[in-house]
């Protein structure tokens, strides 16, 4: 009866081992050997360095509108979770305070300087950078009639009305004076924009143009740890 027992027990010990090797086979094909949107994924949650990319811009230049449709968009949708945007809509204008009130005299005329509201009323109001970029781009491509632009762009946001609401009243041009005074902190002061900056450092214009071509290279290469995206 003993031996029967005993045989039984080294039985159940047997297949027990089997089932734990089992499982572990799958276990370690599941992890070591996975398919490449998994892979990405995992790399993807395990971002702890992000690159602060400061974009000097105005909504009627020609130039920020090639960078931003040509460099900035593409870049961030391929490297988005290393990049922290900070958008700043206002390059050479200059402005005026008139009582408790702000006047603008921009680049491209005074349409420049209602779109260049709109925009900053977008960067205020949305946080989300994706949602904020993709607004901001379509709004660019043709920014000559801003409040129109802005309708056929953002109708269908939750934040459309909140955002034109701020256009449409003085908090957009006190927001419009502060990206102001950012641009104007900058050392050296801009002479070109778009101009870009990387984790706040100097206003440094042999950076400016290689951002200018090739952003994506240029925030790569500031990663310690470079994403596959980098290496693409």
């Amino acid at each position: 009866m003993k031996s029967i027992n005993s045989m039984r027990l080294k039985l159940l010990l047997v297949v027990f081992v089997i089932l734990l090797f089992w499982q572990s086979s799958k276990l370690w094909s599941l992890y070591g050997v996975q398919p490449e949107e998994v892979r990405e994924l995992i790399e993807k949650h395990s971002v702890n360095q992000q690159i602060l990319v400061n974009v000097y811009y105005e909504a009627l230049c020609p130039d920020s509108r090639n960078f931003i449709l040509k460099q900035l968009v593409p870049t961030f949708n391929s490297i988005e979770d290393y990049i922290e945007l900070q958008l700043i809509p206002y390059g050479k204008a200059k402005t005026r305070i008139i009582e408790n009130d702000f006047e603008f005299e921009c680049q491209h005329g005074p349409v420049e300087c209602e779109a260049n509201i709109y925009h900053a009323c977008t960067v205020n109001k949305i946080s989300d950078s994706r949602k904020q970029l993709k607004l901001i781009a379509c709004m660019i491509k043709d920014n000559t009639h801003p409040s129109q632009d802005f309708v056929s762009c953002g109708s269908t946001l939750p934040e459309y009305e909140s955002i034109k609401s701020c256009a449409q009243s003085t908090e957009g041009r006190r927001l419009l004076s502060k990206f102001g005074q950012v641009t104007d902190e900058l050392e050296p002061k801009v002479s070109f924009i778009p101009t870009i900056t990387f984790d706040n450092e100097k206003n440094n214009e042999s950076n400016l143009i290689p951002a200018l071509k090739n952003l994506k290279h240029e925030i790569c290469k500031r990663l310690k740890d470079k994403p596959r995206e980098c290496r693409r």
